[in-house]
Formats: C-alpha cells, structure tokens, sequence
C-alpha cells in the first residue's frame, strides 16, 4: 500500500492532479491495477487516503512547533501555526496539491471540515486556559481564524509552490489583528512558557 501511495504523491507533483487516476497510479507503482483495488475502490479513495495522512503529519508538525514556543501570545500562536504549514509545504509539496485540489468529493469535504472546526476547538480550550483570550471568546472566533488561514494559504500557494510570501505576511497580520480583539492583554503582551499552567496537546487529544 506504501508503494501505491507514493506513486500517486508523485503523479501529483510531477504530472498534474488531473493525471492521478487508479490506473496511472497502478502503472506508477509497478502493480496490476486489480492489486491496487485490493486497497483502494477509486481515485478518491486514493485521494482521501493521501489527504489523511497529510492531515497526520501536519497534525504532529504542528504540536511540535507550537509546544516549543518559548512565548505564546496570539501573534505567536498565528505565526507558528503559518510557519509550520510552510515548512510542511516545504518538505512534501504533493500536500499542498491535495489539500487545495483533493477535495473531490462529498466525504472529502466533510473530513477537511471536521479537522479544522478539531483544530479551532484545540486552540480555542488552549488559549482560554492560558488566559490569552477573553474567557466569553466564542469557538466560532477560532474557527473564522482557522478558515481565515486556509484561505490566505491557497492564495499563496495557488500558483507557487514556494508560497508567495507577501500574500502569508499580509494573512497573518490581518488573522492576528482580528483575533487581538479578542485577546486579553496578556494574551497581545506574550506569555512565558514557563508561567502557563495551560500545555499544548495533539488536535484531538
């Protein structure tokens, strides 16, 4: 199954998210295409079993960065959270096509949705307990956040691979400004480390 996955990232990369199909991704990875059903019923099994596992990497590069943060303030959190979706880009960019062009399908959709409202809700409990936000701040604060950064990452990388840094400086102070409205002073001045009872934990733990 490894060696199928892998065949369709580089399908994506190197041809064009259009060319992914089971039989092209069969062809890639040297196996019969009736192999290949064996573990995927269609192309967007294919693609949801990629976007998956992109979610799980991102997912674990995220709690890393976030947890070393030697001060956490909303700027920070926002600037991290970017920089870890950059660095992500960087290292597999088949993410970037399938998170901006994979989502074909109903089901799909629906996985991105439920990830990033787990995401919005993760930072959401976090920063309350850290006493970065106001305590009456809505979760739909962190969720409008959340979107906010997805879209202002398509825009970036829709065209470029490289990501245009401009469109990712210009979206992270219009994020952090909108969510400073929220925040307390604390939560705008940083916080250390070392002072939070609070403790970052994996989306979803």
């Amino acid at each position: 199954m490894e060696g199928i996955l892998l065949a369709a990232e580089q399908i994506v990369v190197r041809d064009d998210f259009d060319a992914l199909s089971t039989r092209a991704v069969a062809e890639r990875a040297k196996v019969p295409v009736a192999t290949l059903y064996q573990y995927f019923a269609d192309r967007e099994a294919i693609i949801a079993a990629l976007i998956e596992r992109h979610v799980s990497a991102m997912d674990a590069r995220l709690t890393q960065a976030v947890a070393a943060l030697g001060t956490y303030s909303v700027r920070t959190l926002v600037e991290e959270v970017v920089t870890a979706y950059v660095a992500g880009y960087r290292a597999h960019p088949s993410y970037v096509v399938l998170w901006f062009h994979g989502r074909v399908s109903a089901d799909i959709v629906a996985r991105v949705r439920e990830r990033t409202s787990q995401l919005a809700a993760q930072f959401h409990g976090f920063a309350l307990a850290a006493g970065l936000l106001e305590p009456d701040t809505d979760v739909l604060v962190l969720e409008v956040a959340a979107d906010a950064i997805d879209g202002v990452l398509d825009m970036a990388y829709r065209d470029d691979f490289d990501g245009d840094q401009r469109v990712l400086r210009a979206g992270i102070e219009m994020i952090v400004s909108y969510l400073e409205r929220h925040a307390t002073p604390a939560g705008i001045a940083g916080v250390p480390a070392s002072d939070l009872a609070a403790r970052w934990e994996a989306p979803g733990a």
